[in-house]
This record gives C-alpha cells, structure tokens and sequence, in this order.
C-alpha cells in the first residue's frame, strides 16, 4: 500500500467546558465558566487553530473543518497516530488560559480508510482533561479519512477505459 490522502476533521461543539480557576479570572472579571474557548488541533506535527466558539455558558459551537494530509505509508514511529485536541480560553488582557486536552487516535481510520477508499468516525463526544487527569467537559468531533485519487484497494495506479475516436478502449492513468 503506496499513496495517502486527506484526514478531515469536523470540530462540532463543547459542553460542560470549566476552567480550573476556582474564582474565576480576575484580569477578565468572568466566572470559572469558559467563556471564550478556541482549540488548537494537532496531527503529528502539523497544527491547526480554530476560531473562537460562539455561545456562552455550557455549551459552545464552532462547525469547523481541518484538513491534515496524511502520507502512507508512514514510518513506524508514526503507526500511533493521533489527533489532539488542545482546549483554550481567549483572555482579552492576560495570556490564554490552558483549559484541557482530548485526545482521538486516527489509526484505524487511516488504515480503513486506505483499504477502501474512504473511512468516517461519526460525530461523537470526547472527554476533556486537565494535566492532573480531572475531567472538565466535552468537545464533540467527527473525524473522516479519504484515500487520494489514483490508488486501488491494493495500492495500485487506477486504471479506466476511454473509447478513443476509432472506438477501441484505451488504459488512461
């Protein structure tokens, strides 16, 4: 198997989002709530940011898409492969705030989805957590794999049949 392709990764919503901030931020004057929560997205050591989320309170949306290429195959260093979802909140005077990781390994969908063409891990919940393992709420994410064009089941050049002016078939790559 040669060839790679294209991780799509849909960023839905968050709930329960809390900051370990016992108070809250006194710089802001907010509540321990995460009121402006954005998300970094690393693939490996590609990097992606998103916006920041709209609504207020237990939960926020960002309906947002990443795309990471993926090449295979990849060393075996890489075979661990996943997504990780670092959850900040936007300060307006002070320094971000670092709020939790999720963490979504993506092996079984790149190799599926090399395998058949493409591979989907529906939207779902996962859990968000802190440094010292406490769990601070969820982020909802769907993850799909879609193989390049140009690569069959066993990895080879695809090959289709065109009519030519004279009408006999010719291999196009």
């Amino acid at each position: 198997m040669a060839g790679g392709g294209v991780l799509e990764v849909m960023l839905v919503d968050s709930e329960g989002i809390r900051a370990k901030r016992f108070l809250g931020c006194v710089v802001c004057c907010s509540t321990s709530a995460v009121n402006r929560p954005y998300v970094c997205v690393e693939y490996g050591d590609k990097k992606r940011v998103s916006k920041v989320a709209q609504g207020k309170g237990k939960k926020s949306i960002w309906e947002q898409k990443f795309e990471f290429v993926v090449d295979y195959p990849t060393d075996e260093k890489k075979l661990d492969q996943k997504l990780v979802f670092r959850v900040m909140d936007k300060h307006k005077l002070s320094d971000d705030g670092y709020v939790g990781d999720a963490t979504i390994h993506v092996k079984d969908v790149v190799l599926m989805g090399m395998e058949k063409g493409d591979a989907k891990l529906g939207s779902r919940k996962y859990r968000v957590v802190r440094e010292d393992k406490s769990y601070t709420g969820d982020i909802s994410v769907g993850v799909t794999f879609k193989r390049k064009d140009g690569v069959n089941n066993d990895g080879e050049r695809k090959e289709s049949l065109v009519n030519n002016e004279e009408g006999t078939k010719m291999a196009t790559a």
